[in-house]
């Protein structure tokens, strides 16, 4: 028998140990705990909180209408040890704590019923040649990549935002400029794969919304000296109170070539590092995407991780 055979009868075998069910409100904080085991098992530190978690979860609810329609924990001998989520879109969020000894089945016990319930999309860091090989065993490859790119929140290196002539920033006003900000936004943001169309009430509660959310870390453009229309920003926020994010960031294509994107990135990342509260800086960029990561690493960012995203062609 070939090794592959006797992996994949020997997985068979123990996913009779698992037993999948629909979440309780009580295992907000065992999921969060699953969570934090991967995060630390991949990065050596978690990517988020209880908080963070409770958002995701939000996300779940939002795309299927329940968390027991659109979610799934793995229970082996009584002890929660796995998640998988239906975020919207066929994006789905799976985790499963590395040190449990069938980490294996329970990884293609949810993505067996994510993929029956709508799934398309797994995701996978780049060095986990185990998850990667067993989502491919079920036919899911590899059609894209993308980066996580990370510096220090002490920002003394980076210059002040040069703006260029007519165009200003000015304060975002949470509920008044949410729908001018989200036209704007899909207006060339799914000119790149990946990148996908959220209509307003998703991308706000999902962008706007949560415990992380602070309205002035939000930078917004307006052409006409900040009287005209939007033509720029970056969405700014924070993640387990460490991390710094930018989302989002992005130039109407009229405004382009003016230097604009790097002085809302340069904002974005002044803004953030002033809360205090910050140790990095990171956003997320399509590998493909040539333009943006040379603008990023401008400012100092460098890859801090890959994500591999895999689906059925």
């Amino acid at each position: 028998m070939a090794v592959s055979d006797a992996r994949d009868d020997r997985l068979s075998l123990m996913s009779d140990a698992v037993v999948l069910r629909a979440p309780s409100d009580d295992d907000l904080q065992v999921i969060s705990d699953v969570i934090e085991a991967q995060d630390v098992a991949w990065w050596g530190e978690p990517d988020g909180g209880i908080d963070d978690t409770r958002d995701e979860l939000g996300r779940v609810i939002r795309a299927t209408g329940s968390l027991a329609a659109g979610s799934r924990v793995a229970v082996v001998d009584g002890q929660v040890v796995g998640v998988g989520l239906l975020v919207g879109h066929g994006h789905t969020t799976l985790a499963v704590d590395p040190s449990t000894p069938c980490a294996g089945a329970v990884h293609l016990a949810l993505v067996d019923w994510l993929s029956a319930n709508g799934g398309a999309q797994f995701d996978a860091p780049s060095q986990d040649a185990e998850r990667l090989a067993r989502l491919a065993s079920l036919g899911f490859v590899p059609t894209r990549s993308s980066f996580e790119l990370e510096r220090s929140s002490d920002v003394a290196d980076l210059a002040d935002p040069a703006w260029p002539d007519g165009v200003t920033p000015v304060t975002f006003r949470l509920g008044i400029d949410d729908e001018e900000l989200h036209s704007m936004i899909y207006s060339f943001w799914t000119d790149v794969p990946g990148h996908t169309h959220r209509p307003l009430d998703e991308w706000r509660a999902l962008m706007l919304g949560g415990a992380s959310f602070d309205p002035e870390l939000v930078t917004v453009v307006r052409s006409d000296g900040g009287h005209g229309p939007l033509v720029a920003c970056a969405l700014g926020r924070t993640f387990n109170a460490t991390m710094g994010w930018v989302s989002q960031l992005g130039v109407a294509r009229e405004m382009r070539g003016r230097g604009l994107g790097r002085a809302v990135l340069l904002e974005a990342c002044h803004r953030l590092a002033r809360t205090g509260s910050v140790e990095r800086l990171g956003l997320g960029v399509e590998a493909e995407n040539a333009n943006a990561l040379g603008l990023y690493r401008s400012a100092g960012m460098e890859v801090a991780r890959e994500y591999v995203h895999c689906s059925r062609r």
